[in-house]
């Protein structure tokens, strides 16, 4: 017997440290040794949602075709979350596997175990509890982002020349940066040379004409920033 595995998280934080990653690793190598499957293939997809269309998975469509092409009788994975918390992704990732003769195979059981009633029912109805929480946890997101930007918090990656302390944009060593894009685009200097003479300043600061328009677009001028921000 042959498995190709997936192996998925969601966020980058998760990817950067590997959180979730190796465990979905062991347990698949687990089951393939505990069950006598070979695992002939694998692939990650780090920082990729489950809620994501099936075209916007490439490394999940590469799974796919190695089941076929290596003669796989699975594609394994850890729980059915880390393939898709789309019901209906699901059923079709299914159908795709058994025009091979494949199957969709879940270490934790999960009613992978066959395509009996029962078993199909049971995955039926943990792909719909998977949907349902991945849509609260949404919910619950946009409120807890809605609430910060009630109190002025400011939320996401903070602009640079910042940093976010507290909910608040505090200026770092590199708002010397912002300043100087602003006087000099409040000297009518056009943003190509901007770009040129900031990079000339600044060699490791990947600059370009958009990233100057960026800070222009979002300050306006250096009095406005000044009054925002006062030395």
């Amino acid at each position: 017997m042959k498995a190709v595995c997936l192996f998925r998280v969601s966020t980058d934080q998760q990817a950067d440290s590997a959180l979730g990653l190796e465990a979905q690793r062991s347990a698949c190598e687990r089951y393939g040794a505990r069950e006598g499957v070979a695992i002939v293939s694998s692939y990650t997809e780090p920082g990729i949602s489950g809620r994501k269309e099936l075209g916007a998975r490439q490394a999940l469509l590469s799974a796919l075709a190695d089941v076929s092409v290596l003669g796989a009788d699975f594609l394994l994975v850890s729980s059915l979350d880390r393939v898709s918390r789309d019901p209906l992704t699901l059923m079709t990732i299914e159908k795709v596997l058994a025009k091979t003769g494949a199957r969709l195979v879940s270490t934790k059981g999960e009613g992978t175990e066959s395509d009996e009633p029962s078993q199909v029912l049971m995955r039926r109805i943990l792909s719909a509890v998977a949907e349902n929480e991945a849509a609260l946890v949404s919910v619950r997101t946009k409120a807890a982002l809605q609430a910060k930007k009630a109190r002025g918090e400011i939320t996401g990656r903070p602009p640079l020349g910042f940093n976010l302390v507290a909910g608040k944009l505090v200026p770092n060593e590199d708002f010397r940066l912002v300043e100087m894009v602003l006087k000099l685009r409040g000297r009518k200097v056009v943003y190509r040379e901007i770009a040129e003479m900031m990079t000339a300043f600044d060699p490791t600061g990947a600059w370009s004409i958009v990233k100057a328009q960026r800070i222009v677009r979002r300050w306006g001028s250096i009095r406005r920033l000044r009054k925002q921000f006062p030395k």
